[in-house]
């Protein structure tokens, strides 16, 4: 039963995890940092209510999708059920499994939510309290979420194991080395892991009862972050590289040596330039954090930045190039394409090659990377054509798309698309085309930005309509309605600012009911590992579903002075 219980302590966050990260609120979210060190590694946290508007809009499709993953699961746990009765004494085991497992699955609606005090205003924090992940959350009934682990332990015949600090009680799953804490202290419910040698007050520490002396609540570090970042307090949080990796490097607090003790880790002895050289790796790109940047009831916006060095940074933000029509969202079934300067990525790589000759490594951990500046200089030595460096990006457009069978592999009948080519003194290129391909030559194509129409038998195949527009710096190619306006339209799209390097958008709905299908049509090869149409189904109510929260979805991926910057929008059904 320990394993019936562990796994089902791992779902059981996972779930609760999921569920907070849809409805992310908070009562009292300054009781809730206060747990927090003001120091910890990662922090996932959420410190406002979200929009009650917004959550009404969204619970109902929540709460079908649970119920949908209940159907999944009914499914993975008749198979294991089949599993565990061939054993001996598998019958007896299987018949627990099932009761844990409905009992499980009994939370997977928000009303099961709710009756195991989960409240839609529940706040939540996932953070590490040193090397030590906990996830804390508040309660609306602490009794409520007892009695259901109470009906775990009930419906598995095997209570669990009752430990004590300061005259706090909690309940812990035995797994040997570790121990899997599930506590109720403070109107808030804790899930955390120890090693099973700890001792009270390396308990107290890690739940909380001994409260760090510097915590989030009092060093302000998420509230720096939103103000820097145009966070909203819904969704904050953040990786900590330079303190991860002085974690491992040492020297550990007593805390955290307690924790290598236990599993008998004892950290690397280091020499001073690896000591050093380390620390400066971790610097190159010392901390990531993300968090909702707007949220209304009609969308959520999300931003993650992965902090760079200021100099690469620097460096990086010249390497994206505008490109007519990237980083909008023109509609239509999908988007995506990308903006490179390669000139001034290979002047970025050949100052890293510069620093790493002018100051070697001199540890031995970063010798590959030593060795690899060599044959970084001898590949920049290799000739390209000068048409390489004159690319600055593309942007494909599929406004529809049809007959499409993702499960068959059925190609579409028909397609209306464009591509815009993004390429310094784009007519020089057309006319070197020209020479090699008469169909080309006799299009007469000029960098008017006029459409001419393409004669091309490869796509006649998909559309009825094919034409192709040139300007100075760009080309673009349009097929099915709408095509002769549109390779004119592409040439003259804004450019967004900051250039995105890579941007996407598409329909979601219609993504996510393209997979879905596809999903319930799929059969595996291996007769032993078939998936049941009942199960395939499953699979893809749970697509429609996901599809049916949000209309579209962009994301923008920006090199700026900041670091790497990925934006998205989910903007949501209605």
């Amino acid at each position: 039963m320990k394993k019936i219980f562990g796994r089902t302590f791992a779902v059981v966050a996972a779930t609760l995890v999921f569920t907070a990260a849809v409805q992310a609120a908070s009562r009292n979210s300054a009781n809730l940092l206060q747990y927090v060190p003001s120091d910890a590694p990662y922090v996932i946290a959420s410190t406002e209510p979200m929009p009650a508007k917004l959550l009404d809009k969204l619970e109902p499709k929540v709460d079908e999708m649970l119920k949908a993953y209940q159907r999944v699961l009914r499914h993975v746990m008749a198979e294991q059920l089949v599993k565990m009765a061939e054993d001996e004494n598998g019958a007896k085991d299987a018949e627990k499994f099932r009761a844990v497992a409905e009992e499980f699955m009994g939370l997977l609606s928000i009303e099961g939510l709710r009756n195991a005090g989960i409240a839609r205003d529940s706040a939540f924090a996932i953070y590490g309290n040193g090397t030590i992940p906990v996830l804390r959350f508040e309660l609306s009934d602490t009794a409520l979420f007892d009695a259901t682990i109470n009906r775990f332990e009930k419906q598995a015949e095997a209570p669990l194991a009752i430990g004590e600090v300061g005259g706090d009680a909690y309940k812990f799953i035995d797994a040997g080395e570790v121990h899997f804490i599930i506590a109720t202290l403070d109107e808030q419910a804790i899930l955390t892991v120890v090693p099973a040698t700890f001792d009270e007050s390396q308990v107290a520490i890690a739940l909380g009862i001994q409260k760090p002396k510097n915590s989030l609540s009092k060093s302000k570090t998420l509230q720096g972050i939103s103000k820097q970042y145009g966070f909203s307090n819904h969704m904050t949080g953040y990786f900590d590289i330079q303190r991860i990796a002085q974690m491992f490097m040492g020297p550990a607090s007593d805390f955290d040596q307690g924790v290598f003790d236990a599993f008998e880790y004892s950290q690397p002895v280091l020499s001073e330039s690896c000591r050093s050289e380390i620390t400066q790796m971790a610097g190159i790109a010392p901390r990531m954090v993300f968090g909702y940047s707007k949220v209304s009831v009609d969308a959520v916006e999300s931003l993650m930045v992965v902090e760079l060095r200021k100099d690469l940074a620097q460096g990086l933000a010249t390497v994206p190039s505008a490109v007519p029509g990237l980083g909008h969202d023109p509609g239509g079934f999908m988007s995506f394409g990308m903006g490179l300067n390669i000139l001034a990525l290979r002047n970025f790589y050949e100052a890293r090659l510069d620093a790493i000759e002018a100051d070697p490594y001199q540890c031995e951990m970063f010798a590959d990377i030593q060795d690899g500046a060599a044959r970084g200089r001898e590949a920049l030595n290799q000739p390209l054509p000068p048409v390489v460096y004159s690319f600055r990006g593309f942007v494909a457009n599929i406004t529809d798309i049809k007959g499409l069978d993702m499960a068959s592999q059925t190609p579409p009948e028909s397609i209306d698309a464009s591509l815009l080519v993004a390429i310094e003194n784009a007519e020089s290129l057309v006319m070197m085309a020209a020479m090699m391909d008469p169909q080309i030559a006799a299009m007469n194509l000029v960098a008017d930005g006029r459409p001419v129409r393409l004669e091309l038998a490869q796509l006649a195949e998909v559309a009825d309509d094919a034409f192709a527009a040139l300007s100075n710096d760009s080309v673009a190619v349009s097929i099915g309605a709408g095509a002769e306006s549109n390779s004119a339209k592409m040439l003259v799209a804004d450019s967004t600012s900051p250039a995105p390097l890579l941007s996407m958008s598409m329909d979601s709905a219609r993504y996510y009911n393209m997979m879905g299908d596809a999903m319930a049509a799929e059969k595996t090869s291996d007769s032993d590992h078939e998936v049941s149409p009942a199960m395939r189904e499953a699979m893809r109510d749970i697509m429609r579903l996901s599809g049916s929260m949000y209309e579209r979805m962009t994301v923008d991926v920006r090199l700026t002075e900041r670091g790497v910057e990925i934006g998205g929008r989910m903007k949501l059904s209605n």
